[in-house]
C-alpha cells in the first residue's frame, strides 16, 4: 500500500493538538457551527498554500510554523464572508471554486480553479483526486447525497482531501483521506466515490495561474 498525504495544518491549542485542519465547532455563533463547512474547508485550503508556497504566505495571517487554533478562527471567519451559507447552507461547487479564487485574488494571488462535477465510474473521480494530490493541492469535497451508512451524517457537507493510499495489486483497497471538522478520516475509494443514483457529489481543486 502506497500513501501520499499533504503536510496538512496541525491545529493547536497552546501545545495540545486540537484539529487537523479547522473545526466548524470552533464558531463562537450557532449559526456558523451549523453551516460554516465550506468556510472551514476554505480556511483548510488558504492556511495549507500558505504553509507550502512562499508566493501565498498573505492568504493567512498567522504563524504557519505551528497553527494556532484562535488564529485559525480567525481564517474561518474572514472565509465565511466569502462563502457566506444561505438558507440552504453553501452547497455550491462553482461558487466555492469563484470565492477561493476571488479571495486570493485579492490578496495577491492569481489562482485558478479545476472542478470535477461528475462521473461515470470510481475510477475517474480517484483519478481527479490524484492528480491534485500528487500535484501539492487539497481537494474540496462537497457531499451533497450518499447513501453509505457510514457518511450519514456527512450529507450536504464540506470536507477536504489531503490525501490517498493505493495497492496496484489490490484496487479494492484505495483510500481517501479527509479532513473533516478537524479529524483525519479515511473512506474507502470505491465507497466514497460509488456511481448510484443516490449518490451526488462535487469536487473542486485549485492551481497558481501561470502567467
Amino acid at each position: 500500500m502506497i500513501t501520499k498525504e499533504l503536510n496538512f495544518p496541525t491545529v493547536y491549542n497552546k501545545d495540545t493538538i486540537t484539529g487537523y485542519g479547522g473545526n466548524q465547532e470552533w464558531f463562537s455563533e450557532k449559526i456558523k457551527r451549523k453551516a460554516g463547512c465550506g468556510c472551514t474547508s476554505g480556511a483548510n485550503l488558504a492556511a495549507y498554500y500558505a504553509s507550502r508556497q512562499p508566493e501565498m504566505s498573505g492568504v493567512y495571517n498567522g504563524n504557519t510554523d505551528q497553527f494556532d487554533q484562535a488564529e485559525y478562527i480567525q481564517a474561518m471567519e474572514e472565509m465565511y464572508l466569502y462563502m457566506k451559507p444561505g438558507m440552504m447552507g453553501f452547497p455550491y461547487v462553482k461558487k466555492f471554486g469563484i470565492q477561493f479564487v476571488k479571495f486570493c485574488k485579492e490578496r495577491g494571488v492569481n489562482m485558478e480553479a479545476r472542478f470535477c462535477y461528475t462521473f461515470s465510474k470510481a475510477e475517474i473521480g480517484f483519478a481527479f483526486v490524484k492528480e491534485s494530490i500528487d500535484s501539492g493541492n487539497p481537494v474540496a469535497l462537497l457531499i451533497l447525497f450518499h447513501r453509505a451508512p457510514e457518511l450519514k451524517e456527512d450529507n450536504w457537507h464540506w470536507v477536504t482531501i489531503t490525501g490517498y493510499s493505493e495497492d496496484e495489486n489490490n484496487p479494492d483497497k484505495a483510500e481517501i483521506i479527509i479532513s473533516n471538522c478537524g479529524e483525519r478520516q479515511i473512506v474507502k475509494v470505491n465507497k466514497l466515490f460509488e456511481v448510484h443514483r443516490d449518490n451526488t457529489i462535487r469536487m473542486v481543486s485549485f492551481r497558481i495561474k501561470e502567467a
